[in-house]
């Protein structure tokens, strides 16, 4: 089994580096490899789930490694000798080091990757599952945290297993529980709240001969020239051509004016439609990346790009440029695990640590603290 299964792993690995490479293999190609190389002629079938599962892992890599306080994501080798380990100790997905409280201070987390697919709204985790990945975790003594992507929201939460619900033979949890317990502030996920109004100016031309760096194309008024924001509605900060899409993707403007300024262009002036906003910054790269088509949501593939790998850069500085200020999602649930965790990151912030400590839990209600001392 656990031979079949890092065989099953290796024809996704091939299969993912041919689309890489733009050379994607068909289906009855992938069926010929494993049916090669898989033993077990039962889970070749199941294909399908594995490949959804380690798409899942692979994109947790790449949008976590983008994250500021994330110093390496470690993939851990699932294939363990001698075969029978695995009855007792099972290796989890991935290692993280990250920043713990400063630059200069690294701490190590233990993190199991869960797909919660479809429009399924619980993660349910068998207690024999859980039971060999704590093993593994105690003996490394690194904590043992869960990454749950929940594909309906296209949201990713961090939850230790106190946030979930003991069951007589397993640990439930929900997506609401799941995001009023998530943990991911730790490793630099910040929670960006927008509350200030913020003005959009576009320019368009109708000159075929036009030379910009844009991609979009109004339908009336031509090619986009210029792209600004600004947050007095007078002195707009110009974008790049990378950074509009991100506006397109997490905002809705209403226009307050337009204007032709020339024979062929034209001027047009927009403010957030709605306020305030609230989005994680994990949140915003996905939507980001889906945006710009470098990831695919179905599938939840993504290819390695420039756009890609500067996403994190991108994203924060529209935010800045938006006025959108920086806050760290806190756990609602006070346990041991997240007291330990949100003191190793926040405990020499005491302001931070005492929201998480002292804050009155209200029913429907997040925990919230400011990046910056108000």
């Amino acid at each position: 089994m656990a031979n079949s299964i890092q065989a099953i792993r290796n024809v996704y690995d091939i299969a993912k580096g041919a689309r890489d490479n733009g050379k994607s293999l068909t289906d009855e190609e992938i069926k010929d490899l494993l049916e090669k190389t898989v033993s077990d002629e039962s889970l070749i079938s199941k294909y399908p789930r594995f490949e959804k599962g380690y798409a899942a892992e692979d994109l947790f890599m790449r949008i976590f490694s983008l994250l500021p306080w994330v110093k390496s994501v470690v993939p851990l080798g699932q294939e363990q000798f001698p075969e029978k380990s695995k009855e007792t100790l099972q290796i989890s997905d991935y290692e993280i080091t990250f920043e713990a409280g400063s630059e200069e201070n690294t701490s190590c987390i233990l993190v199991e990757v869960k797909l919660v697919g479809g429009d399924k709204q619980t993660y349910e985790l068998q207690k024999y599952k859980y039971e060999v990945l704590k093993e593994y975790s105690t003996q490394k003594k690194e904590p043992l945290l869960f990454a749950l992507f929940w594909k309906k929201q296209m949201i990713w939460t961090v939850n230790s297993i106190e946030s979930f619900t003991e069951k007589s033979s397993s640990y439930k949890i929900s997506y609401e529980n799941a995001f009023k317990d998530d943990l991911s502030a730790i490793f630099g996920d910040y929670t960006y709240l927008f509350q200030r109004q913020c003005y959009r100016k576009s320019v368009f031309s109708n000159n075929n001969n036009v030379n910009t760096e844009f991609f979009h194309e109004h339908t009336q008024y031509g090619r986009t020239i210029y792209e600004g924001l600004s947050l007095d509605g007078k002195n707009f900060e110009q974008l790049c051509m990378l950074e509009p899409p991100l506006l397109d993707c997490a905002f809705d403007f209403k226009e307050i004016s337009h204007k032709k300024i020339s024979n062929s262009d034209t001027e047009i002036i927009e403010e957030f439609k709605k306020l305030p906003c609230v989005y994680k910054l994990s949140s915003l790269i996905l939507a980001y990346l889906l945006k710009m088509y470098c990831l695919d949501k179905d599938s939840l593939y993504y290819k390695e790009n420039i756009v890609v790998e500067n996403s994190f850069g991108i994203v924060d500085t529209v935010r800045r440029k938006c006025g959108g200020e920086k806050y760290y999602l806190l756990p609602y649930n006070i346990n041991r695990a997240a007291t330990q965790l949100i003191e190793m990151q926040f405990g020499e912030v005491k302001r931070i640590f005492n929201i998480y400590r002292n804050t009155q839990r209200k029913e429907d209600h997040i925990i919230i603290a400011s990046h910056e001392s108000k």
